[in-house]
């Protein structure tokens, strides 16, 4: 029977560099068969002051260790502890590294076999976040009592280990026996724990599918009638929500509306419960659908909050179709798995995709973990949309069985890039006998833009002729580097170079003279000159509905149904309300954006976050710079707050998972969160924006818009940036109940000319007041202190 010495040491951290870590406590755990059968704890005096940082983490102190034994004295015990054991840790190459040197240090050598549960973490819970110890025993509640001492840690370290095994013997044995043959590269001996439970594990496990050496989770199918609601209002009632005028204004025009062939684009205020709106209005007709939102989070939230609830009420089937590879291909999988020699992470990697197959009911690649896994790892058993007839797991596909679901469903949810890429390719079935609903319809543009351009990787062109000793070609080489530089490409100058270089390659990309060319991070770009003809996409005979928050640029002309390749379509702007729990506040002594550096601003930005955290509201910033915002993180941590920020390693619905559950009161964010994340579990909140989110001038899309307009500023730049706030407002106002401000930092709002006309749109949906910061902050504070009587809950999606 293997005995297991859980190991935790704290130690005191490097002051610069090359300093010597020294261990200033040790907790050890003994376990076998899952039972604790001993620990062992001690202080140990480091013989130096303990900074700050070691002080608040660990709760330990100078006085308390000055009086500690010296690691010698407590160097024999150790020993014996650990004798005759498996040497466990989280991390453990730090843990076992420093005992090692600090025991041998004192006459000792040290030789055990390793494991590292976390390692073992990452590869038994596939989908978490994070495997730090806090964040596992926050999920999985390893009853980590003392966070930060050395004997908690490592009771909670057992814990998670006894969790492991346990875990282990509940999988098909051919699961565990094909995860043992890829555990040859986990650290020291960390595969031994996934080999041994191998002759534990049952050879079948209820409610999975064994095909190979893969298991699936069974898929049940609830079987459910659906009924079809009588009417709007009773429908509502039924959800247990309450109609609102505006509401019952957007059923009553979708109503009217379905009965002609013309597309109709309805204007509707963020946050007034437009997405029910839709929803119930079409299924009082009978109506099936396909629904068009612009994210996957949007879409993902569509699935969580509305649903489960249409089909509790009514039956309704609703499912989500997203793109063919975010599915996993369970074939890849299974040629993959043939080979084990493709590196540590990729081993890792597919014995997590064996664990996910058993708890998965989608298929869908980004459920897993973010952490250690590539690009290429995912692309590697990516689906490719095929499923031939006789592979294995023909009738197990993932992606296969989304579409018949959809198939059969009454409302099926879409994002925009797949709406788009799908009437690209297959639209007659796709839309057959449905209404087309696309929310936030002025976001496809974007979608559009990105599905007709072009790129070429012209740098890879550019460095292999950058050797050539010839001057003359030397020369057309830095041409081509500074004709790529520029802000306005030449395009005729590009092609005559890449033409002498013999680029042929090159010169074809470039030979269409009606496109517009530009490059984009070593990457050269071409998209042609008008937008998409959305129009001609969508097959003649379906009802198509637009609804969004902004389709009009303009009181006299709505224009984005033009844009959009429709010349004749039904139009209307439901009546705005101005709002009673929100308020937008504008700081009239904010820096310059255009003349501060991104650090200086970040360090003011973060100065100003630092007195909203007064106010123990949750707080959301928007940024539109990702260096702004990193800048802005930076300070923010060095004045020891804490927050959630956006960055590549943090996906979108986990930063906002996160956020709901309380995880920080300040959330660092951009992109998406602008238009495509709603907080509804937020019962106050302050949203922070420190700058006007103008498009850039240099950005293709908002070059295509300029060229529509007299005065493209004016009548597009300022009525889309007022757009923007107005959604990113809606964020936050998804409830009656909620009360929030929006506090703009930017002084320009403040100001007259386009700051006038930008202000009258705000202020048809809220109240305005404007003031210095101080002024503000004391305003945010007063207004959400307020305490208004319930409401009726009222349907807010």
């Amino acid at each position: 029977m293997t005995r297991y010495a859980i190991v935790d040491l704290e130690a005191t951290d490097r002051k610069k560099s090359g300093d010597k870590i020294q261990i200033i406590q040790v907790g050890i755990v003994l376990m076998e068969n899952g039972v604790r059968v001993g620990q062992f704890a001690a202080d140990v005096n480091p013989h130096e002051k303990l900074s700050h940082k070691i002080k608040e983490l660990t709760g330990l102190t100078d006085v308390r260790l000055a009086s500690a034994p010296d690691f010698s004295v407590v160097a024999a015990q150790i020993m014996l502890t650990l004798e005759d054991c498996v040497f466990v840790a989280h991390n453990v190459k730090f843990d076992y590294g420093l005992l090692t040197s600090s025991l041998l240090a004192c006459g000792y050598t040290l030789e055990m076999d390793c494991v590292d549960t976390v390692e073992l973490a990452r590869v038994l819970y596939p989908t978490f976040e994070r495997y730090g110890l806090d964040y596992l025993d926050e999920r999985l509640n390893l009853r980590n009592n003392a966070p930060h001492t050395a004997l908690s840690d490592a009771l909670a370290e057992a814990e998670l280990l006894r969790r492991i095994q346990e875990k282990l013997v509940t999988l098909p044995r051919v699961v565990v026996a094909e995860m043992a043959r890829h555990a040859g590269g986990m650290l020291f001996e960390t595969g031994q724990v996934i080999t041994d439970a191998v002759a534990g594990c049952p050879e079948r496990v209820k409610g999975l599918v064994v095909r190979g050496d893969i298991a699936l989770k069974k898929h049940v199918q609830v079987r459910q009638k659906a009924n079809q609601p009588e009417s709007f209002k009773e429908a509502l009632g039924a959800l247990g929500f309450t109609v609102r005028e505006r509401q019952q204004e957007l059923a009553d025009i979708i109503a009217e509306d379905l009965g002609n062939g013309l597309p109709s684009f309805i204007e509707a205020q963020a946050g007034m419960g437009k997405t029910y709106g839709y929803l119930l209005a079409n299924l009082v007709a009978g109506k099936r659908m396909v629904v068009s939102v612009p994210t996957k989070v949007l879409q993902s939230q569509l699935m969580d909050d509305v649903a489960p609830g249409l089909f509790g009420a009514f039956g309704t089937r609703v499912v989500k179709l997203i793109g063919t590879a975010n599915y996993v291909s369970l074939e890849k999988l299974r040629k993959l798995l043939v080979r084990s020699d493709a590196g540590k992470n990729f081993e890792i990697f597919k014995m997590k995709l064996l664990v996910w197959l058993t708890e998965t009911e989608t298929g869908e690649l980004s459920e897993l973990s973010a952490i250690m896994t590539s690009q290429e790892m995912l692309a590697a058993v990516a689906h490719t949309g095929q499923v031939a007839k006789g592979e294995l797991f023909a009738d197990l596909d993932f992606w296969a069985q989304a579409q018949e679901a959809a198939k059969a469903a009454q409302v099926i949810v879409v994002n925009h890039a797949y709406l788009v890429a799908r009437l690209a390719d297959y639209p007659e079935t796709f839309l057959e006998d449905r209404v087309l609903v696309v929310d936030e319809a002025q976001q496809l543009f974007s979608v559009l833009e990105g599905a007709r351009q072009e790129e070429y990787p012209v740098i890879e062109d550019l460095l292999l002729l950058s050797e050539t000793e010839n001057r003359v070609r030397r020369r057309l080489v830095e041409s081509l580097f500074f004709q790529l530089g520029r802000r306005n490409l030449k395009r005729e100058k590009l092609l005559q170079d890449a033409g002498e270089l013999g680029l042929s390659n090159l010169t074809a990309f470039l030979a269409d003279a009606s496109r517009i060319y530009w490059a984009e991070r070593n990457v050269l770009r071409s998209s042609p000159e008008d937008f998409y003809d959305f129009e001609k996409l969508v097959p003649a005979g379906v009802k198509a509905i637009f609804v969004g928050a902004g389709l009009a640029f303009s009181e006299e002309n709505p224009m984005l149904p033009e844009f959009l390749g429709y010349e004749i379509y039904n139009f209307y702007k439901l009546p705005q309300e101005v709002a009673s729990n929100q308020k937008l506040l504008i700081a009239t002594d904010g820096l310059q954006v255009r003349q501060e550096t991104p650090q200086a601003y970040g360090k003011w930005l973060a100065e100003r976050l630092s007195d909203l955290t007064e106010l123990k509201k949750p707080i959301i910033v928007l940024f539109t710079s990702q260096l702004m915002l990193d800048w802005t993180a930076k300070y923010v941590n060095e004045l020891g707050i804490h927050a959630l920020v956006q960055d590549a390693r943090h996906r979108p619905e986990q930063l906002k998972h996160d956020f709901d559950e309380g995880k920080a009161k300040l959330l660092l964010a951009t992109g998406m969160f602008w238009e495509g994340v709603d907080f509804e579990q937020q019962k106050e909140a302050i949203l922070v924006i420190p700058r006007l989110p103008f498009a850039t001038p240099d950005d293709i899309l908002t070059k295509k818009f300029a060229v529509k307009f007299d005065n493209a500023f004016y009548d597009f730049n300022v009525p889309m940036a007022t757009l923007k706030i107005r959604q990113a407002m809606g964020r936050v106002n998804r409830k009656p109940q909620q009360r929030s401000t929006v506090l703009v930092l930017d002084a320009r709002l403040a100001g007259k000319s386009y700051a006038k006309r930008m202000r009258r749109n705000l202020h048809e949906i809220v109240p305005i007041e404007t003031g210095t910061f101080e002024e503000m902050l004391v305003k945010s504070k007063d207004f959400l202190g307020k305490n208004d009587n319930m409401r009726p809950r009222i349907a807010k999606r």
